[in-house]
């Protein structure tokens, strides 16, 4: 793949198939935003090597996969579109050949992920959402040391939650129990074809260091969550008084019983629930989690 280059490999793309905007696609063609995503692996203490078995979410013209497989690391690409799996084919025939390359032709948020060390990929802004999500419950995704995404900047603020309390939210704090988010460079639209609208910056995920307290309700937590931040403006106190939709998914719970917890929580917590959501820390949102859990009905 010598005689290539990340700009040759949209081009190639192009020439059969138009960009798809339905499914997100716009390939990023700079070298040196290409060449930091990798480095940002090794940032994290993960770099990429042979030993390394990298999950690439939507390869599309192989821009990235070059980069990836330079590093003597094994690529597993998904991807939804089938001209881009022949053009991959086609312009990495020796790679797939040997097995250095590995193309599964699917959607990654339904097909089954094999075992991996790494997710390095430049994904759809409309799947990042959900793909965080499927990380976490991916039974391949187990294993990972670091995952590397590029993003669209407003979504990586609110990943990271360092946009100010504004970025606090349900996505950055239910992603802080299982990953640490760092995030890297601002890359501008020019930077890829056809251009967005938006910018897009990389953020690096690893697995939390910090360990959990071991008996934390993680479904509660998210339900919680994401019940107060509903109406973000009003005070926690005000939101826990009702009870979340849904409540009765999670085993052993009803809305009898959190109306008598809340009551419990609110007269002994120490965490400021006269605060709205968005000033509470997510070591707050935890133990008030494990205050909630903790009363047990007569």
């Amino acid at each position: 793949m010598n005689d290539v280059d990340a700009r040759l490999l949209i081009d190639l793309l192009l020439d059969r198939s138009r960009a798809n905007r339905e499914f997100g696609q716009h390939y990023l063609h700079d070298d040196s935003v290409l060449r930091k995503t990798i480095e940002m692996c090794a940032q994290a203490n993960h770099p990429l090597s042979s030993d390394s078995r990298v999950l690439e979410i939507g390869p599309g013209p192989g821009s990235l996969t070059l980069h990836l497989l330079s590093t003597g690391a094994q690529v597993i690409g998904i991807e939804i579109e089938e001209e881009a799996i022949n053009h991959l084919n086609r312009n990495f025939a020796e790679e797939v050949e040997t097995g250095r390359l590995e193309l599964i032709e699917g959607d990654a948020l339904n097909v089954k992920w094999p075992d991996i060390t790494h997710i390095v990929a430049n994904i759809p802004y409309q799947i990042s959402s959900p793909l965080i999500d499927q990380i976490r419950s991916q039974s391949g995704a187990s294993s990972v040391a670091c995952v590397v995404l590029l993003l669209q900047q407003e979504f990586a603020h609110r990943l990271a939650m360092h946009g100010g309390p504004d970025s606090v939210g349900p996505l950055g704090l239910n992603t802080a129990l299982d990953w640490e988010v760092n995030l890297g460079p601002v890359v501008p639209p020019h930077c890829f074809v056809p251009s967005p609208r938006v910018h897009s910056q990389l953020a690096s995920l690893v697995p939390r260091r910090e360990a959990l307290p071991p008996d934390l309700n993680h479904r509660l937590h998210r339900l919680i969550v994401k019940h107060v931040f509903s109406q973000r403006r009003r005070k926690v106190r005000s939101m826990l008084k009702s009870s979340p939709k849904r409540l009765n998914r999670i085993p052993g719970w009803y809305r009898e019983r959190w109306s008598n917890a809340i009551d419990s929580v609110l007269d002994t917590t120490e965490i400021d629930v006269e605060s709205r959501p968005d000033l509470l820390s997510p070591d707050d949102w935890i133990r008030l989690t494990m205050e909630i859990e903790a009363f047990e009905p007569d």
